[in-house]
């Protein structure tokens, strides 16, 4: 390499400005929690030097397919690839999707070599089809590489890594795709303030967490970007998750309360993320970004293999613009003030009730399954409304303490008292009948649950009541203030340890969220048996029986409904580690279950 450790490929000059090489120059270290450290801290990004050495053996230790392209097959083929194209005129392969090469300090031949080398990767690895990720990987690379047949090398070993547990760079779209919809998942669970935003500054919050890789592969600056690479090559594809949903912390926390700078809150974000040195240092950003309790990498890996599944079934395996723009708007129009109507929420309500539920069900419309008002107060009808879908969402409208069963039986003064619509002839009717002129309800409590598994799973345990569910469950209120409260295991990390997956074939009791064919269900992302739970009250996400409906348990219920769907009860409970959603106490109004609908089956 050239001096002072440059190679031909870098502009010197912004490079001094950019890395300097002051640190040391030798790593002794072997053990991986001690090499972890070391990434984290930065211990050889202060040296371009050490910096190479160590990509050198990373990259080298990457288990493998048998047949992978090396520093040979470059030379062999480079010159039949690139043929008579200059080097300003090279191409770049469709797999890139546009994606521009980013500068990295490379001057005009670096810049040319990574095309050079992306075209020999298109060449060697014809199963790629959807990889915008690897031309920042490739640029960044080609600074610790001696030549142009070592850089392609080391990336071929990137691509070609055949360790399971171990996912590098997406390859296709439906991984891109699955990718985007567990980052928007996550963002929902670990960036609830930012997540508000999004949903309220642009149509498609979609669209926006479908950037998150262009943010660190291209928008981040170099010296950025080499930190969160050097932390990437030890620890694997969840660092990319906690990196931009730091950098996503620090755009809403530098923009909350100020006018967006454009009409595009997907462009504001890259031109924050370009612009990151004036927010916060890198060494800032990575504390920010290993602060985030995440999930396991395992049950990140559920997830993302439930999204997977989830676009298999809407056919989103392959970009096609007439396919893929017609799917999308769809998350935007899942709440159509056309086509909504419910007792119990406005279209609003639901919009931001749909912003809470996983990516995989944005996709969907809500479908009513039952309502009390059509179907009548009964939990065995409400049952009978809802088996066989999965999951669901329950609306309860609470009422006033002093209106009675008695008078929400079908008539003029069940519906003028409880809705507060009253015609002349209602109200002349209500004032008979009540000895007083009819009110309309001086207040309004709503609240619900997100329920993650079919209600006939009840049916396993005998007639007993027992829990079963997974940790995707929710409760929340939404009258008279918003409130979402989910799974205490998603922010407090530390009541549990993850268990192998390999070890839990057999649920525990409280735990009957899989079916006998797992091929007919989602992948069970957070089912409780997965976790070192201290106790079963962390994990009792919802029961049903013949007089009772549970959501939440351990120290009380969230919700308690009645077999009469006639009075109710909420309370703090370990599961959820929630307020009462409402009057503890409380008489219902109204009660809806409404599930999940594909558009296409409609």
């Amino acid at each position: 390499m050239d001096s002072p450790g440059y190679n031909c490929f870098v502009d010197k000059d912004k490079m001094d400005a950019a890395i300097q090489d002051l640190g040391p120059k030798e790593l002794s270290c072997t053990e991986l929690q001690e090499l972890k450290q070391l990434a984290r801290q930065g211990y050889w990004a202060r040296s371009y030097a050490l910096r190479g050495k160590v990509y050198q053996r990373l990259i080298r230790d990457i288990p493998c397919r048998t047949v992978t392209p090396d520093a040979s097959v470059y030379s062999d083929i480079v010159s039949k690839i690139v043929g008579k194209h200059s080097s300003s005129s090279l191409p770049l392969p469709e797999f890139v999707d546009n994606t521009q090469v980013p500068s990295y300090c490379l001057n005009t031949r670096g810049e040319s070599a990574v095309r050079k080398i992306l075209l020999c990767i298109a060449n060697q690895f014809p199963d790629i089809s959807f990889c915008p990720a690897l031309p920042s990987v490739v640029a960044l690379l080609l600074h610790y590489s001696i030549d142009e047949a070592e850089c392609f090398e080391k990336a071929c070993r990137i691509l070609a890594c055949n360790d399971p547990s171990k996912k590098l760079i997406d390859q296709s779209f439906l991984a891109f795709e699955s990718s985007c919809m567990t980052f928007g998942d996550l963002v929902n669970k670990y960036c609830q303030a930012a997540h508000k935003l999004m949903v309220a500054v642009s149509e498609d919050v979609l669209q926006v967490y479908a950037d998150w890789q262009r943010w660190l592969f291209g928008e981040l600056p170099l010296n950025y970007f080499a930190r969160v690479f050097d932390v990437f090559l030890v620890e694997g594809y969840k660092v990319l998750y906690r990196v931009a949903l730091a950098i996503l912390k620090f755009f809403h926390k530098v923009r909350a309360g100020q006018p967006l700078e454009s009409d595009n809150v997907k462009q504001d974000i890259r031109t924050f993320v370009k612009d990151i040195a004036k927010t916060v240092s890198p060494e800032k950003l990575l504390e920010k970004a290993f602060a985030i309790r995440l999930f396991s990498r395992k049950e990140i890996q559920l997830l993302q293999m439930a999204n997977e599944k989830a676009l298999k079934q809407k056919g989103i395996t392959v970009k096609q613009k007439s396919v893929s723009l017609s799917k999308r708007q769809f998350v935007h129009l899942a709440v159509h003030a056309e086509n909504f109507h419910s007792e119990i929420v406005s279209v609003k309500e639901m919009r931001d009730i749909w912003s809470w539920v996983p990516e995989r069900f944005a996709l969907c419309q809500p479908l009513l399954l039952f309502s009390s008002l059509q179907h009548g107060y009964s939990l065995t009808r409400f049952y009978f409304q809802c088996e066989g879908h999965e999951p669901t969402l329950l609306l309860i409208k609470t009422t006033q303490k002093e209106v009675r069963r008695a008078q929400r039986e079908p008539g003029v003064l069940a519906y003028a008292e409880l809705w507060g619509v009253c015609s002349p002839a209602a109200s002349t009717q209500a004032s008979c009948a009540s000895g007083h002129s009819a009110k309309p309800a001086l207040h309004r409590e709503v609240c619900g649950a997100y329920l993650s598994t079919d209600w006939s799973e009840r049916n396993k345990f005998g007639g007993k009541l027992g829990f079963f569910g997974t940790g995707e469950c929710f409760v929340f209120r939404l009258q008279p203030e918003v409130q979402r409260y989910e799974w205490v295991v998603i922010k407090h990390p530390e009541l549990t340890k993850p268990v192998s997956l390999e070890t839990t074939t057999a649920a525990s009791p409280h735990c009957h969220s899989m079916s006998s064919d797992p091929a007919d269900r989602l992948s069970p992302f957070l089912a409780a048996r997965h976790f070192n739970l201290p106790s079963k009250t962390e994990s009792m996400f919802m029961a049903g029986g013949n007089d009772c409906l549970i959501v939440g348990g351990g120290g009380g219920q969230a919700l308690y409904i009645d077999g009469d769907l006639n009075r109710g009860r909420t309370g703090h409970c370990d599961t959820f580690n929630n307020q009462p959603l409402c009057s503890e106490n409380f008489l219902i109004a109204a009660v809806e279950a409404w599930a999940f609908q594909d558009p296409d089956t409609q």
